[in-house]
């Protein structure tokens, strides 16, 4: 990911609405886990750490991620356990975490089974992993080239990467589909008519980014009840069972 990406980000976690949303999500679907007071839990492509932050108030927290980049971000959020590596050569022990987080990081890898498989190895049984990524290939445009991302997967596709390394899914399904719509006509613009080497801009109108981000929530209170068929982003929970 190009380095000027991270200090966007960095700006753009604590506000915009896209990024807030899928914070909220991950913060509610974790606290729903039947974790110990004592859990290891590691966030795999941590970024700037908005996550990370967060996910050390479950136990022990470590981030990796592969760009020295985002370490330097997730420093300048007081955050100390850290590791430079790539996901599809992971240094930990086997069965050594509660939770693995991989939140919007699938995608950039060139092996997501390798990867699959080595997170899968480096969970407790019983442990969970909790990942998102982007949904629908048709979608797949300037954006993603700007970030570096690989593809974007269909539910059919994540779910057999889960299946075939090992997991047992919890829930698999499509978030940020009550704003789909609008989305959906930015896509498609981004597609025809986006820049391939700078992403959209993490700044909307006051009214906007507020209704976006309130609509939103609302989703993520019904999420682990139902889940809409549509959506730009798919949010899996699977769980290693030996």
């Amino acid at each position: 990911m190009p380095k000027s990406e991270y200090a966007k980000m960095f700006q753009a976690e604590t506000s915009y609405f896209w990024f807030q949303a899928k914070h909220g999500l991950v913060k509610r679907l974790t606290q729903k886990l039947a974790l110990g007071k004592d859990a290891q839990v590691l966030d795999l492509g941590c970024g700037t750490g908005i996550n990370l932050k967060s996910l050390a108030g479950l136990g022990f927290a470590v981030g990796l991620d592969s760009f020295p980049e985002a370490l330097t971000y997730c420093r300048k959020r007081a955050l100390q356990e850290l590791v430079l590596s790539k996901g599809e050569l992971l240094p930990f022990r086997g069965q050594s975490f509660d939770l693995v987080t991989s939140l919007d990081m699938i995608e950039h890898s060139e092996e997501p089974g390798a990867m699959m498989r080595e997170i899968y190895h480096c969970l407790k049984p019983g442990g969970y992993f909790l990942l998102t990524a982007p949904a629908h290939p048709a979608l797949y445009g300037a954006h993603d080239c700007a970030l570096g991302h690989k593809v974007r997967f269909t539910r059919k596709a994540l779910r057999q990467l889960l299946q075939e390394a090992g997991f047992k899914i919890e829930l698999c399904g499509n978030y940020f589909g009550l704003v789909f719509p609008p989305a959906l006509l930015l896509k498609l613009y981004q597609k025809k008519f986006g820049s391939k080497t700078e992403t959209i801009s993490y700044h909307l109108p006051f009214p906007l980014n507020p209704l976006l981000l309130f609509v939103c929530n609302l989703e993520t209170l019904i999420f682990p009840h139902l889940r809409l068929p549509f959506g730009t982003t798919l949010v899996a929970l699977a769980r290693k069972i030996v």
